[in-house]
């Protein structure tokens, strides 16, 4: 079972992923669609994210976070290996990213791996603490709009 971290958003985004049980339930048995509301929500994180970015630091979501994305950026750096298992993480966490914003025809970070990293290393910098996968979401946001 993965660990749950946060993971800031946009205040709009954050506020609409606290639907009442009982819309919840509602919305699944008048669509039985269960399944794709997921990518849905997690497509408008991504298309939404980028025209807030400073709200996006202020609101903050709870995700069931797997792997050592759910660790710090200080646990990432500190050994040879955690930064290998971090590294792997972070490119496929970020094709993760790519694949919801083309498959929701959003611009997708077209970068090379070197860039990545760079990018992360450098969100980690500012605050250790963060987790993981917070640094590499800005870091894809930043590069994203460049």
């Amino acid at each position: 079972m993965g660990k749950r971290s946060t993971i800031p958003t946009t205040d709009a985004e954050a506020a609409s992923l606290t639907v009442s049980e009982s819309n919840q339930e509602t919305a699944f048995a008048k669509h039985q669609s269960w399944p794709m509301i997921k990518p849905v929500l997690l497509a408008v994180l991504v298309c939404a994210a980028p025209v807030c970015l400073s709200s996006a630091l202020d609101a903050k979501v709870s995700v069931d976070m797997m792997g050592i994305g759910g660790m710090s950026c200080a646990h990432w750096q500190s050994t040879q290996a955690l930064r290998l298992e971090g590294t792997i993480w972070i490119y496929g966490f970020w094709t993760g990213l790519n694949y919801v914003a083309a498959a929701s025809g959003q611009t997708e970070a077209k970068v090379d791996t070197a860039a990545v990293l760079v990018e992360v290393k450098k969100t980690c910098a500012q605050r250790p603490s963060r987790v993981l996968a917070s640094a590499v979401w800005t870091a894809y946001l930043d590069l994203n709009k460049r």
